[in-house]
């Protein structure tokens, strides 16, 4: 004990002696410090106290001792994000940090107070940013308001880390949340002001403690043993074996033996931090101090055991040895002979030992796993021999023999495949094919196995029809070669033929028409000629005395053809014979037909009747004139276009099966139907070029319940000869806008249906003029249509004529070089 005294007094001194002493004059000066301000921008901050807290920052910066190897500063501000300003590496001096402080532009969001601590933690306070090692962390924390997340595990996190935290809250700052933050004790490192204005007295106290001033002297510190500053603070500290308790001032002393922080076997006893190891009775303490031996009365040597002596507790015994036992007279000891005894379950053989046996077994035998039973030694199964094919076992020894097909050899051990083929002990006709003991018969290639697998025959592949020849094949075992029948030619592929084409080779004497058949040909002549009879040149033949031309009047003969003329006044009509006065016209007509309602069932009766006066009025043909017939209401339905009916027959009895519609009158409808399909040539409207008529004509009796003009228009422009027909309510102006020019010849209007039949009398729409009764006609076409006839059969004749001379030519030239080769 007195030793202990004189150790705590020794400890206590040299602490006092080594504390700094506080001169009345002493200069303030921060020591190495890595500082960051956490400060609070959130919407609740308003600019006024953002300002007041800038201030608040640079007044405490120039108190410090500011420096890359003195205090570095760095400043985070947050919100509902977090974000650094400048970081503890930024700046060595302190303008560049005023600076800095001056530039922050709030973020304005919401306060998450334990966000913002987690990320100083993890980015401000690592050496990347500037932290130094054993350097003190300071962090100090500017709220006004209650955090929206969770700080507690956040911050007690930080401390374990050594952050030391002050919290300093400003009007509705959360007094609990400040002391969840900071570090204990709370005195210290908790500041809560009423206002922004206020804040400036945490700064004076927050400079006091970054000061040099030793608190353990300068203040009362309550430490009971040991007081340790640190920048701005102090620490209780307590004497070798003892341990501070909670309040953090007073010291406890460790009982290492009650905390069972010893390793002594037996008995612990307890000082101040340590502890020493004793023994119970009947036991000695061993070297180590710590472990317990019991006393050996066997050493003493006084005994008479046979084999060993036991010590126990205040005593000792006799013991005889593994397989033996101890005499009555408890010191002799007898060796025990189990397989003497009986005493085994060996199969085989036992084996005696004092005590114990083992089991053995007899040669060509091996002792099983439970070191009793015996199992024959099988060297086949073990892989023991060398037997090439067959092993056969018999107890610790083997044969050999070989699988079927084969032969064992001298040795004993190797076999020999038996080769049928080789010994000649086969039938096979061609190939034989040996494996140990059988065979198999093969051919050669471009032959095949026949059923009885041993004769071969040959694959006629042009017979099995497995060739891709075009027309010859020939054939040799299992291959063939193509060739071409007379006339043809074998092509590359050597597989295809190719007719031997002596027209298109110039290989031929006709005088006109070269006939080809493969590597031959025969003469031929255009027509209006004849083959002469060396079935090579040709004759022209006088077609108007050889043939029935028809002619009315005159047959004009031209080289292999003719045409017919008239006497002058009078022309050619379109079968090309006849003679006339006039010629009929050839036109497209498409019939609209109103077929609305107020035209009542038995009027539309004498709609399909005017329809079919007209039909019989035209040249109706495949090539002549051609009828459409479209009926309209409140919708368009094409009864039938313009190239399904040739003969006047047939469309007058597909207008007499027309249904009546009834419904309403969209005649601007219908003539978009008429100028859009009616028309083109895939409803059997000629091609434009051949300048065919293309004439519309519109039947109504009523107002139009749509717009005719556009289409009206479209129809005229499009080179469409409209006419229109109005009975009834039909409005007159909307006849004329549908009608061409000049209007008065191009529409019609009667009161009463029963009167249409005089407008289909006047209506002759392919006649000449002077066959029309009334003032409704079509352009005469009879002059410039002969004009174009005479001019189409001139231009025929001359191209025939020059088609003679060229023939004329060509043979006049033959005959020269026939007069010219004979002599």
């Amino acid at each position: 004990m007195k030793m202990r005294l004189v150790f705590l007094f020794l400890t206590l001194v040299v602490l006092v002696a080594a504390r700094p002493k506080a001169g009345p004059k002493q200069k303030c000066k921060s020591g190495p410090v890595d500082l960051v301000f956490l400060i609070d921008s959130s919407r609740s901050v308003r600019p006024h106290e953002f300002e007041t807290m800038r201030k608040f920052m640079i007044d405490i910066l120039s108190t410090l001792d500011i420096g890359l190897n003195a205090t570095r500063v760095g400043v985070v501000q947050y919100s509902s994000q977090v974000r650094t300003e400048f970081s503890l590496k930024a700046h060595a001096k302190l303008d560049r940090m005023v600076k800095g402080i001056n530039e922050i532009i709030p973020l304005a969001q919401g306060t998450m107070t334990g966000l913002a601590i987690k990320f100083v933690m993890d980015t401000a306070f690592v050496a990347e940013e500037g932290d130094r090692p054993k350097v003190p962390n300071v962090v100090v924390i500017v709220t006004d308001g209650r955090p929206q997340d969770r700080v507690a595990e956040v911050a007690i996190e930080a401390r374990e880390k050594g952050i030391e935290i002050f919290a300093v809250g400003v009007a509705r700052a959360d007094m609990a949340s400040l002391r969840a933050m900071a570090s204990p004790p709370f005195e210290d490192h908790v500041f809560l002001v009423e206002s922004f204005d206020l804040i400036h007295q945490f700064g004076l106290q927050f400079q006091d403690k970054l000061c040099g001033v030793d608190l353990c002297v300068e203040s009362k510190h309550g430490c009971e043993q040991i007081c340790e500053s640190s920048p701005g603070s102090f620490h209780c500290l307590c004497l070798p074996g003892y341990s501070l308790n909670e309040d953090g001032k007073t010291c406890a002393a460790i009982d290492l033996c009650a905390e069972g922080k010893h390793d002594c076997e037996q008995i612990c006893n307890a000082s101040p931090g340590a502890f020493t190891c004793d023994c119970n009775a009947g036991y000695k303490l061993n070297d180590d101090k710590k472990s317990c031996s019991m006393i050996d009365f066997c050493s003493f040597g006084n005994h008479s055991c046979d084999h060993e002596c036991v010590s126990v507790l205040n005593g000792y015994h006799c013991r005889c040895q593994e397989g033996h036992r101890l005499l009555e007279d408890g010191k002799t000891c007898q060796a025990i002979d189990l397989c003497a005894e009986g005493k085994h379950d060996c199969e085989q053989i036992c084996i005696s030992a004092p005590g114990v046996f083992t089991c053995d077994c007899n040669t060509g035998y091996t002792l099983n796993d439970d070191k009793k039973a015996c199992t024959p030694i099988d060297l086949c199964a073990e892989g023991k021999h060398d037997c090439e094919q067959i092993c056969i076992s018999a107890p610790g020894v083997f044969t050999c023999d070989c699988n079927t097909g084969y032969t064992l050899n001298d040795d004993k051990k190797a076999c020999t495949p038996i080769d049928l083929c080789a010994e000649g002990k086969h039938d096979c006709e061609q190939i034989c094919i040996s494996a140990p003991g059988v065979f198999t018969c093969d051919c050669n290639i471009g032959y095949t196995l026949n059923d009885d697998k041993k004769a071969c025959t040959p694959i006629d592949l042009c017979a099995e029809g497995k060739h891709d020849c075009e027309q010859i094949c020939i054939s040799a075992p299992g291959v063939f070669t193509c060739d071409c029948n007379t006339g043809y030619t074998l092509n590359d592929d050597k597989k295809a033929c190719t007719p031997i084409d002596l027209c298109a080779e110039g290989k031929h004497d006709c005088e006109q028409i070269c006939i080809s058949a493969p590597g031959v040909f025969s003469c031929d002549c255009n027509k209006g000629f004849k083959l002469n009879k060396d079935k090579k040149t040709c004759t022209d033949m006088d077609m108007c005395n050889t043939v029935k031309h028809g002619c009315e009047h005159q047959c004009v003969n031209t080289p292999g053809s003719f045409y017919c003329i008239c006497p002058e006044g009078q022309l050619l009509q379109e079968d090309g014979k006849s003679c006339g006065t006039c010629k009929s016209a050839n036109i497209d007509l498409v019939l609209l037909i109103d077929g609305s309602k107020s035209v009542r069932p038995q009027n539309f009766e004498l709609v399909k009747k005017f329809v079919n006066q007209v039909v019989d009025s035209l040249d109706v043909s495949a090539h002549g004139t051609r009828v459409g017939f479209v009926q309209y209401s409140s919708r368009v339905r094409t009864e039938f276009p313009l190239n399904m009916y040739h003969t006047a027959a047939e469309i007058k009895a597909a207008v007499m099966k027309v249904d009546y519609m009834e419904k309403g009158t969209m005649t601007g409808l219908a003539l978009k139907h008429m100028l859009e399909n009616s028309f083109s040539e895939s409803e059997g409207a000629r091609p434009l070029d051949r300048n065919i008529p293309r004439i519309g004509l519109v039947f109504t009796d009523g107002r139009s319940q749509d717009d005719i003009t556009e289409f009206a228009k479209k129809a005229k422009e499009a080179g469409i000869t409209m006419y229109a027909v109005g009975v009834g309510k039909a409005v007159e102006d909307e006849l004329r806008e549908i009608a061409s020019e000049p209007t008065e010849k191009h529409f019609y209007y009667t009161t009463d249906f029963s009167a249409i039949s005089t407008i289909a009398e006047n209506l002759k729409l392919n006649i000449c003029p002077a066959e029309s009764q009334g003032e409704i006609e079509v352009k005469d076409p009879c002059a410039c249509e002969s004009l174009v006839e005479f001019q189409q059969a001139t231009m025929s004749s001359l191209e025939q004529l020059t088609q003679k001379l060229s023939a004329m030519t060509s043979r006049l030239e033959q005959l020269e070089n026939q007069l010219l080769s004979k002599k």
